[in-house]
Protein backbone atom coordinates (compact mmCIF):
# COMPACT_ATOMS: atom_id res chain seq x y z
CA UNK A 1 0.00 0.00 0.00
CA UNK A 2 2.79 2.05 0.94
CA UNK A 3 4.79 1.44 -2.46
CA UNK A 4 1.55 2.36 -4.58
CA UNK A 5 1.11 5.59 -2.09
CA UNK A 6 4.67 6.52 -3.37
CA UNK A 7 3.96 5.93 -7.15
CA UNK A 8 1.12 7.98 -6.93
CA UNK A 9 3.10 10.45 -5.34
CA UNK A 10 5.45 10.62 -8.00
CA UNK A 11 3.64 10.38 -10.68
CA UNK A 12 1.15 13.48 -9.10
CA UNK A 13 4.86 15.20 -8.91
CA UNK A 14 5.51 14.74 -12.83
CA UNK A 15 2.24 15.61 -13.83
CA UNK A 16 2.20 18.90 -12.24
CA UNK A 17 5.80 19.52 -13.18
CA UNK A 18 4.68 18.64 -16.66
CA UNK A 19 1.75 20.83 -16.39
CA UNK A 20 4.16 23.71 -15.28
CA UNK A 21 6.40 23.32 -18.04
CA UNK A 22 3.59 23.67 -20.59
CA UNK A 23 2.39 26.97 -18.81
CA UNK A 24 5.38 28.50 -19.07
CA UNK A 25 5.88 27.44 -22.69
CA UNK A 26 2.91 28.89 -23.59
CA UNK A 27 3.60 32.17 -21.81
CA UNK A 28 6.26 32.57 -23.47
CA UNK A 29 4.87 31.74 -26.63
CA UNK A 30 1.93 34.31 -26.20
CA UNK A 31 5.03 36.68 -25.27
CA UNK A 32 7.02 36.33 -28.47
CA UNK A 33 3.92 36.41 -30.85
CA UNK A 34 2.78 39.76 -28.95
CA UNK A 35 6.34 41.37 -29.08
CA UNK A 36 6.56 40.15 -33.01
CA UNK A 37 3.08 41.22 -33.88
CA UNK A 38 2.90 44.06 -36.54
CA UNK A 39 0.53 46.60 -36.06
CA UNK A 40 -2.23 46.79 -38.89
CA UNK A 41 -4.45 50.21 -38.67
CA UNK A 42 -7.86 50.81 -40.48
CA UNK A 43 -7.32 53.02 -43.92
CA UNK A 44 -10.60 55.04 -42.58
CA UNK A 45 -8.66 56.26 -39.44
CA UNK A 46 -10.06 59.53 -38.65
CA UNK A 47 -7.55 62.66 -39.05
CA UNK A 48 -7.96 63.27 -34.74
CA UNK A 49 -7.81 59.88 -33.87
CA UNK A 50 -4.32 59.47 -36.07
CA UNK A 51 -3.26 62.59 -33.80
CA UNK A 52 -4.15 61.02 -30.86
CA UNK A 53 -2.30 57.82 -31.24
CA UNK A 54 0.83 59.15 -32.51
CA UNK A 55 1.37 62.44 -30.12
CA UNK A 56 2.52 60.18 -27.06
CA UNK A 57 5.33 58.66 -29.15
CA UNK A 58 6.06 61.91 -30.88
CA UNK A 59 6.20 64.14 -27.50
CA UNK A 60 8.76 60.95 -25.73
CA UNK A 61 10.98 61.54 -28.97
CA UNK A 62 11.36 65.47 -28.15
CA UNK A 63 12.30 65.06 -24.74
CA UNK A 64 14.72 63.19 -25.82
CA UNK A 65 15.98 65.00 -28.92
CA UNK A 66 14.40 68.19 -28.83
CA UNK A 67 12.75 67.63 -32.04
CA UNK A 68 9.37 69.40 -31.75
CA UNK A 69 6.33 66.97 -31.55
CA UNK A 70 4.42 69.09 -33.90
CA UNK A 71 6.66 68.67 -36.69
CA UNK A 72 6.50 65.23 -36.28
CA UNK A 73 2.72 64.74 -36.44
CA UNK A 74 2.63 67.24 -38.81
CA UNK A 75 5.04 65.12 -40.96
CA UNK A 76 3.80 61.87 -40.11
CA UNK A 77 0.28 63.30 -41.19
CA UNK A 78 1.15 64.71 -44.33
CA UNK A 79 3.62 61.93 -45.64
CA UNK A 80 1.14 59.11 -44.29
CA UNK A 81 -2.21 60.96 -45.34
CA UNK A 82 -2.55 61.35 -41.48
CA UNK A 83 -2.47 57.34 -41.35
CA UNK A 84 -4.49 56.48 -44.51
CA UNK A 85 -1.98 55.16 -46.74
CA UNK A 86 -1.35 51.60 -47.53
CA UNK A 87 2.12 52.39 -46.69
CA UNK A 88 1.54 53.57 -43.28
CA UNK A 89 -2.07 51.53 -42.94
CA UNK A 90 -0.41 48.24 -43.45
CA UNK A 91 3.21 49.10 -43.28
CA UNK A 92 3.43 51.22 -40.31
CA UNK A 93 5.87 53.86 -42.45
CA UNK A 94 4.52 57.05 -41.71
CA UNK A 95 7.23 59.14 -43.51
CA UNK A 96 7.87 57.46 -46.47
CA UNK A 97 11.30 55.99 -45.31
CA UNK A 98 13.09 54.48 -48.13
CA UNK A 99 15.13 51.18 -47.53
CA UNK A 100 17.91 50.60 -46.41
CA UNK A 101 18.66 46.67 -46.59
CA UNK A 102 16.97 44.17 -48.55
CA UNK A 103 14.97 42.88 -45.49
CA UNK A 104 11.43 44.62 -43.95
CA UNK A 105 10.60 46.43 -47.22
CA UNK A 106 7.96 46.73 -49.78
CA UNK A 107 8.54 48.09 -53.57
CA UNK A 108 5.96 50.96 -54.04
CA UNK A 109 4.88 53.68 -56.30
CA UNK A 110 5.49 57.29 -54.60
CA UNK A 111 5.51 60.89 -56.36
CA UNK A 112 8.62 62.72 -56.29
CA UNK A 113 9.26 66.76 -57.52
CA UNK A 114 11.78 66.97 -59.82
CA UNK A 115 13.07 70.34 -61.65
CA UNK A 116 9.22 71.76 -60.88
CA UNK A 117 7.61 68.02 -62.45
CA UNK A 118 6.02 65.95 -60.68
CA UNK A 119 6.62 62.21 -61.71
CA UNK A 120 6.02 58.89 -60.13
CA UNK A 121 8.17 56.36 -59.49
CA UNK A 122 8.66 53.06 -58.07
CA UNK A 123 11.18 52.55 -55.19
CA UNK A 124 11.48 49.92 -51.68
CA UNK A 125 9.86 51.22 -48.68
CA UNK A 126 11.46 50.52 -45.04
CA UNK A 127 8.63 48.57 -43.26
CA UNK A 128 8.04 49.03 -39.66
CA UNK A 129 6.11 46.35 -36.50
CA UNK A 130 4.55 49.49 -35.64
CA UNK A 131 3.66 53.60 -35.96
CA UNK A 132 6.20 54.06 -32.60
CA UNK A 133 8.98 52.03 -34.05
CA UNK A 134 8.33 54.06 -37.40
CA UNK A 135 8.74 57.65 -35.34
CA UNK A 136 11.39 56.93 -33.31
CA UNK A 137 12.83 55.69 -37.44
CA UNK A 138 12.38 59.17 -38.05
CA UNK A 139 13.92 60.69 -35.06
CA UNK A 140 17.24 59.29 -36.04
CA UNK A 141 17.01 60.37 -39.10
CA UNK A 142 16.65 63.85 -37.76
CA UNK A 143 19.36 63.24 -35.39
CA UNK A 144 22.14 61.26 -37.55
CA UNK A 145 21.52 62.76 -40.62
CA UNK A 146 22.34 60.78 -43.98
CA UNK A 147 25.64 58.87 -45.40
CA UNK A 148 26.58 62.02 -46.95
CA UNK A 149 25.66 64.75 -44.80
CA UNK A 150 25.59 63.62 -40.79
CA UNK A 151 24.59 67.13 -39.54
CA UNK A 152 22.36 67.47 -42.45
CA UNK A 153 19.42 68.19 -40.06
CA UNK A 154 20.86 69.25 -37.09
CA UNK A 155 18.84 72.55 -37.13
CA UNK A 156 15.84 70.73 -36.68
CA UNK A 157 17.00 70.44 -33.09
CA UNK A 158 18.02 73.77 -32.85
CA UNK A 159 15.02 75.24 -33.58
CA UNK A 160 13.08 77.26 -30.92
CA UNK A 161 9.71 77.04 -32.39
CA UNK A 162 8.16 74.33 -35.10
CA UNK A 163 8.42 77.53 -37.92
CA UNK A 164 11.95 77.13 -37.41
CA UNK A 165 11.83 73.24 -37.23
CA UNK A 166 9.72 73.23 -40.95
CA UNK A 167 12.29 76.24 -42.65
CA UNK A 168 15.61 73.66 -41.47
CA UNK A 169 13.58 70.58 -42.50
CA UNK A 170 13.43 71.95 -46.05
CA UNK A 171 16.46 73.56 -46.08
CA UNK A 172 18.08 70.36 -45.28
CA UNK A 173 16.63 68.47 -48.07
CA UNK A 174 14.07 66.62 -46.36
CA UNK A 175 11.21 66.73 -49.23
CA UNK A 176 11.78 67.56 -52.72
CA UNK A 177 8.90 69.31 -52.58
CA UNK A 178 9.60 73.47 -52.35
CA UNK A 179 6.64 74.10 -50.05
CA UNK A 180 6.97 71.37 -48.41
CA UNK A 181 7.82 73.64 -44.93
CA UNK A 182 4.80 75.65 -45.38
CA UNK A 183 2.49 72.93 -45.72
CA UNK A 184 3.95 71.36 -42.49
CA UNK A 185 3.26 75.11 -40.54
CA UNK A 186 -0.20 75.17 -42.53
CA UNK A 187 -1.09 71.56 -40.61
CA UNK A 188 0.29 72.57 -37.25
CA UNK A 189 -2.09 75.64 -37.42
CA UNK A 190 -5.37 74.02 -38.69
CA UNK A 191 -5.10 70.89 -36.40
CA UNK A 192 -3.11 72.89 -33.34
CA UNK A 193 -0.52 70.77 -33.06
CA UNK A 194 1.92 73.29 -31.51
CA UNK A 195 -0.29 72.05 -28.05
CA UNK A 196 1.57 69.14 -28.37
CA UNK A 197 5.28 71.03 -27.58
CA UNK A 198 4.48 71.77 -24.38
CA UNK A 199 6.07 69.88 -21.94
Amino acid sequence: MAHHQKILTVLGTVIGALILVLCLWAAIANYHKRTNQVEQHSPNITTTAFIKKIAPAAQREQRRYHIPASITIAQAGLESNWGRSRLAAKYNNLFGIKATSKTDRVKMTTTENVKGKTIEVKQYFQTYRSWADSINAHTQLIVNGTADNHARFRNVQKASNYRQAAVALQKGGYATDPNYANKLIYAIQKFHLDKYDRK
